[in-house]
């Protein structure tokens, strides 16, 4: 999926860039529509010289540096910067690869962005390419030019290089947009987790977007949101999980959960305006029996738990992309909240003997593990390798805390492992990588 999400440019095209195709491009042309700030037109491909070269960079770089767009190319434009005609240009993947190749070592920090090959309805080997490039949060992005580094934006139609205060300012901005997004990770958990009956104990995600989006809270919003979550399960991976049951609305957030008095009870779900959530689950506590007997007071939470409770990060980034329409990257974290009244917690297993075994070399009192990486919002979006590796991550890191090196359900690279499944989930586990396209491996 393209990382650039403008409601501006689905609106002006019709479509979501996803679904671009032909027509919707000479669109432009029938309705003479201008360049902007966010739309560029190219008559021809980009070509060969030092100068060639340096313009495809500046573009990327400029889009990069101001609010993200694209640059059309098979579109020619007339004197007042309208497009006038659209003859199309050759389309290969080789003219794609060219087109990155340029890029890359020519803008610093590299930008995010894709390429689009747009073919002709009745001849695919002609069309349009579209170079769709997000806002950065690591911007500003340079550009070599005659020796020295500039850093092209955009003015309107038209580009122009920051000047020495500006430049100042855009790497003021850039640090203060990463401070920006720890803050406000901290404040959606902190707000999440205060709305939970802490019963047992619970993992929490939380994701914010590099770049934040927007959507509307509505009657007509809420009903819809209500009708897709009444009813359905709480996790992607896994049988017998709680539903969410209930849906409301919260301050800028749509909010649902799976029932109780007031708080959640089993599960929690905080969408926010700007693409932020929180997912949260409740996780079976191997020792609850006796803990409720007075004879222990740590939780024991099953490593399989945790991966399968992670799978609810889908909840999170196609919020984040297709309802809020945020961009970029996201900062993803996983927080192991203890019940009340338990003083440790321990992770553990019951592959074998259906006894509870602890797999923590050292139990935890007093803090809340808590587990932190980036992750590409497509890879947020639906099952696949890249929703492994981002399940494979977080779960180390929470293990790591506990003396454990990795727990094992999902690789580093993105396999499913299931020589760390119960035997009784491997048929369900092996139908959910297939459909995902996630390797499955039985080794350790």
């Amino acid at each position: 999926m393209t990382a650039l999400r403008s409601r501006r440019l689905e609106a002006l095209f019709g479509v979501p860039l996803d679904d671009l195709k032909a027509g919707h491009i000479r669109q432009l042309v029938t309705n003479a529509v201008a360049e902007a700030f966010d739309l560029d037109y190219k008559r021809t491909t980009y070509g060969s010289s030092d100068g060639d070269k340096r313009a495809l960079r500046v573009d990327v770089a400029a889009l990069a540096n101001t609010a993200g767009g694209v640059i059309v190319i098979g579109v020619a434009e007339d004197k007042q910067a309208r497009a006038a005609a659209a003859p199309g240009v050759p389309l290969s993947d080789a003219e794609i690869g060219r087109m990155r190749q340029i890029v890359a070592p020519g803008v610093s920090p590299m930008p995010v962005f894709d390429i689009l090959s747009i073919p002709d309805e009745t001849n695919p080997s002609l069309g349009f390419y579209v170079i769709a490039v997000p806002g950065s949060p690591s911007a500003p992005h340079a550009v070599l030019v005659d020796n020295s580094l500039r850093y092209p934006k955009r003015n309107g139609a038209t580009t122009r290089y920051l000047s020495e205060p500006e430049l100042a300012s855009a790497y003021r901005d850039r640090t203060a947009g990463a401070a920006r997004q720890k803050s406000r990770i901290a404040e959606v958990e902190t707000e999440a987790i205060d709305r939970l009956t802490l019963n047992g104990p619970w993992l929490v995600l939380s994701l914010v977007p590099d770049l934040p989006g927007d959507f509307l809270i509505s009657a007509g919003t809420y009903d819809t949101f209500e009708n897709e979550m009444r009813g359905r399960s709480a996790l992607q991976l896994g049988s017998g999980a709680a539903q969410f049951m209930r849906t409301s609305v919260g301050r800028r957030r749509f909010l649902a959960d799976g029932g109780g008095s007031t708080l959640a009870e089993w599960c929690s779900l905080e969408l926010h305006t700007d693409g932020s959530g929180v997912f949260g689950m409740r996780l079976w506590d191997m020792y609850e029996d006796k803990r409720q007997e007075g004879q222990r007071v740590t939780n024991l939470v099953a490593d399989e738990s945790l991966a399968s409770t992670m799978s609810g990060l889908v909840w999170l980034g196609s919020h984040a992309q297709d309802r809020a329409a945020a961009g970029g990257n996201a900062i993803v974290r996983a927080q192991l909240v203890p019940a009340s009244g338990a003083d440790s917690m321990e992770i553990g297993d019951m592959r074998f003997y259906g006894t509870p075994k602890t797999r923590s070399a050292v139990g935890q009192k007093g803090i809340t593990p808590v587990a932190e990486t980036v992750a590409a919002l497509d890879d947020l979006t639906t099952g696949c390798p890249g929703l492994a590796v981002v399940v494979a991550a977080l779960g180390n890191e929470l293990g790591q805390t506990f003396g454990i090196p990795e727990l094992g359900q999902f690789t580093p690279s993105g396999e499913l492992n299931l020589r760390y499944w119960g035997r009784e989930s491997h048929q369900d586990l092996r139908a959910w990588a297939e459909q995902h396209g996630i390797g499955v491996m039985q080794q350790g």
